[in-house]
């Protein structure tokens, strides 16, 4: 009931409270967005996570009314675009793509990362999440990863996992299947998945995951021993997951989502989370990025520091228990 002051209705607290939180957000928060929004994609332009990128940025430029300009930032991992993100200014017009890595691998096992994922950033929600496949030379002798496991321990040491480098994704993904598994795989690191995948095709190396495999595996090129997620990648129904395979528990799921620097007007957050939430929907994203194995799927930002946080964990506790040590 509204209480009524010298006969006219008076305004209760709550309202009084809620106008004025409203009234006190500046006018160019209330407006926003009234120019073009820079997002900055810590990736090399023409990858799979560009082209995410841009298909999100697209359909939240149609949903805002404003430009989203994909600015490209690659460089140390994604820390660089990270960093520059963390320190812009938060009007909303200042955005990062960030992921797995960014957000949640490097500052849990980095020491040069300055920025703090929980702290510098608000989330407005993720809106793909991806697995690699294990996918090994065709002449190995085995062809799932009950056999990879078992020719491991059958040959201690002499199995060996190419990846993208030192401390990058995949080689936490390969380090956590060794781990759970009980086996000693050689780790060789690579600069970059283009030369690892190479040698793995050539028999310089043995295995490697990917998520961008189709192509070696349609021409024979490579063969696919399991996925390293949850569920099963929509690309190849038939390869089942590592975990469906007996290695229950195991789970490297990756994702991607779009942050704004922390102070950001609430406002703002508000109408990013529904950009957000809207290229993740629709029907066009799924098409675009199928070939890349992203899985669209909405994740408010609430849950989005939930995995921030339990990823995190993850990542230290394996980097402490393998002896990864990243500067």
């Amino acid at each position: 009931m509204m209480a009524r002051l010298n006969g006219k209705p008076a305004m209760s607290a709550a309202v009084v409270f809620a106008v004025g939180s409203f009234l006190s957000q500046p006018a160019s928060a209330q407006d926003w967005p009234t120019r073009p929004i820079r997002m900055i994609v810590p990736a090399a332009a023409g990858g799979s996570t560009d082209i995410g990128a841009r298909q999100v940025a697209k359909v939240m430029a149609a949903e805002l009314g404003q430009p989203v300009v994909v600015d490209n930032k690659g460089g140390a991992g994604g820390r660089l675009g990270a960093q520059e993100a963390a320190r812009a200014t938060p009007d909303g017009y200042t955005l990062i793509y960030g992921n797995s890595i960014t957000h949640a691998l490097l500052p849990a096992t980095s020491k040069s990362v300055n920025y703090d994922p929980l702290k510098s950033f608000a989330a407005a929600g993720n809106v793909f999440w991806y697995s690699t496949l294990l996918v090994c030379n065709p002449k190995l002798p085995f062809a799932d990863v009950a056999g990879y496991v078992g020719y491991a321990k059958a040959n201690p040491g002499k199995l060996n996992i190419a990846t993208a480098g030192l401390g990058s994704g995949n080689h936490f993904s390969s380090e956590l299947l060794s781990q759970m598994a009980g086996i000693k795989v050689t780790h060789v690191p690579y600069k970059g998945n283009a030369p690892a995948v190479q040698d793995v095709m050539g028999g310089a190396a043995d295995c490697i995951q990917l998520s961008e495999a189709k192509s070696y595996l349609d021409g024979g090129r490579l063969k696919a021993l399991g996925t390293t997620g949850k569920a099963r990648d929509p690309r190849f129904p038939n390869v089942r997951t590592v975990e469906e395979q007996g290695l229950k528990g195991f789970d490297a799921t990756w994702w991607q989502g779009v942050f704004a620097p922390a102070g950001t007007p609430s406002t703002v957050m508000a109408k990013l989370a529904a950009a957000v939430r809207k290229a993740a929907e629709d029907p066009s994203t799924k098409a675009v990025v199928f070939d890349s194995g992203f899985v669209p799927e909405y994740v408010p930002p609430a849950q989005v520091e939930k995995r921030i946080q339990a990823d995190m964990a993850k990542f230290r506790k394996l980097a402490t228990d393998t002896g990864i040590e990243l500067e």
